[in-house]
């Protein structure tokens, strides 16, 4: 098993920064070993490492520096014998710790891990029946995701799964991303809600929680009330957070929390000859002869690849999607969604050619002549146009991965089309009055997350800087997939993936363990 070299491209200026300052205030004591250490732990720590491994630093004759400390010093850098971290995460790390252990005590905790189709959501649905009949208060129950896009799809699914079990009786009707439950307060970067002002809940359900960095899961811990019970569902094979820390992954990875943890793992959605739930299954093994065979059998159709990335050209967009041109045409909104959702576009870059930013403009001037013209429309926009906000606006209830489409209105008006809270019904934004945002035919496996699509055309570069090339991230974007994916990559970069693994990213199980 080969863990990613993170040490071999030079440091980023912000490390430099980090460690001219910190070298300053060190009065140059320990001036040599110290700059390597910060430049160390800063690289690190911006690749998501919350607890970086010391490997063979000499960390003894650093403690005499005024910057350097033990844990429970004040002091920007802590060290233990084995590992290292800026204080601000050394302090996320031991206050979370603390917060799940005395959940761990009173057994106010449920971690609820699986991969698409192995039931979280049917799980939940039946916790919440039996909450409600139990007595727990329905407005005591708050759900939660990380995204709009992610809480949204939370209630779509609670619904589906109350229709297909025939769970009646009430149910929550609202879902909220993270910053809105805990009442994010933007002009001085808190949260409202906190140890010393709890949510009002007695039960909490938090989505996607693999998308948690350790900053929002140590706010989050700390503000629902110690005698709620908090439960975190999520993909433990999946990708982190784009932030720092893989803290789901870490809490699933160890035995300190078994008596909290459920696994799921038989797949109710994919059957033996689903490609998809094979290649899925093959990538969380590190399988690579049968990644191979899968991708390469005529006995699984739904999954393809293509060495030579002749699948990427026009006439492969035009027959992807042909639905959504139709309906786009036809007009309904409904099924203007459904098809879009039909395909997606998934790559781990976002610049050059084949990165998101080289990947939409080449797509929009392919689809710009098969949509509908627009006599009042201004470049960028015309009629079919899909956008994903990239930043929150509260006031607008529009947040960071939701997806709208530009079509026109009654009267003739181009308005982005948003999913509002009830399922079949959506509102209108004015273009100018959008957050920041970009065009949606392509997209980062990150920003994938939390999202659903009947196909996928997954682009692995040939490019040997890829740090974020992993197992987790070809795990994420097949499973993204429902019904079928077509992999334009070689076999080297898929070996490659394959055998990068994302070590544990914080000392947490260690913590609990102790």
């Amino acid at each position: 098993m080969q863990a990613a070299n993170h040490l071999s491209s030079p440091f980023h200026p912000l490390d430099e920064q980090l460690a001219s300052l910190l070298k300053r205030l060190d009065g140059g004591a320990s001036a040599r070993g110290l700059t390597t250490l910060v430049r160390h732990v800063s690289a690190r720590t911006r690749e998501g490492v919350i607890a970086v491994p010391l490997l063979d630093m000499p960390v003894a004759e650093l403690l005499d520096s005024p910057v350097v400390g033990r844990e429970g010093d004040y002091k920007p850098l802590i060290v233990s014998d084995t590992h290292a971290w800026l204080y601000r995460y050394w302090l996320y790390e031991k206050r979370l710790a603390e917060c799940i252990q005395a959940r761990m005590r009173d057994g106010k905790l449920m971690i609820i891990s699986g991969g698409p189709g192995t039931g979280k959501t049917t799980r939940v649905t039946r916790l919440l029946a039996e909450a409600i009949a139990a007595g727990t208060p329905v407005a005591r129950i708050l759900l939660a995701a990380p995204t709009g896009k992610a809480a949204m799809r939370m209630l779509e699914s609670i619904r589906d799964t109350r229709q297909r079990e025939a769970i009646t009786g009430a149910m929550p009707e609202q879902a909220s991303t993270l910053h809105r439950l805990l009442g994010f307060l933007p002009n001085r970067v808190a949260f409202r809600h906190t140890a010393h002002h709890p949510l009002p809940a007695d039960l909490v359900i938090v989505d996607e929680a693999s998308m948690i960095d350790i900053s929002l899961m140590t706010h989050l811990f700390e503000a629902v009330p110690p005698q709620a019970m908090l439960i975190l569902l999520g993909d433990k094979d999946q990708l982190a957070s784009v932030e720092t820390g893989s803290i789901f992954r870490d809490l699933c990875s160890g035995e300190a929390l078994a008596a909290q943890m459920t696994l799921l793992q038989t797949s109710y959605r994919f059957n033996e000859a689903d490609g998809i739930g094979q290649l899925a299954q093959a990538i969380r093994a590190a399988d690579e002869t049968r990644l191979l065979d899968v991708l390469t059998s005529a006995e699984f159709a739904d999954v393809t690849l293509d060495e030579a990335y002749t699948g990427l050209d026009a006439d492969w967009l035009r027959t992807g999607w042909q639905d959504y041109v139709a309906a786009v045409k036809a007009g309904e909104l409904a099924a203007i969604f459904n098809a879009f959702n039909a395909l997606r576009i998934l790559t781990p870059l976002r610049q050059g050619r084949l990165g998101v930013e080289g990947l939409n403009p080449w797509v929009d001037g392919v689809m710009q002549r098969l949509l509908p013209a627009h006599e009042r429309a201004q470049r960028p926009w015309y009629v079919g146009r899909p956008v994903m906000v990239t930043q929150n606006d509260y006031r607008q209830n529009l947040f960071n991965g939701d997806i709208g489409i530009a079509l026109p209105n009654e009267a003739g008006e181009l308005r982005v089309w948003f999913p509002a809270g009830a399922a079949g019904e959506y509102r209108a934004v004015a273009p100018i009055r959008l957050p920041a945002h970009e065009t949606a035919w392509a997209m980062t496996i990150h920003k994938s997350q939390g999202s659903e699509f009947t196909r996928v055309l997954l682009i692995l570069p040939e490019a040997d800087d890829l740090p974020l090339l992993g197992r987790e991230l070809l795990y994420t974007a097949v499973t993204r997939a429902k019904q079928g994916i077509h992999i334009l990559a070689s076999r080297a970069m898929l070996g490659k993936a394959l055998r990068t693994v994302t070590p544990p990213s914080s000392q947490l199980q260690e913590r609990l363990q102790a």
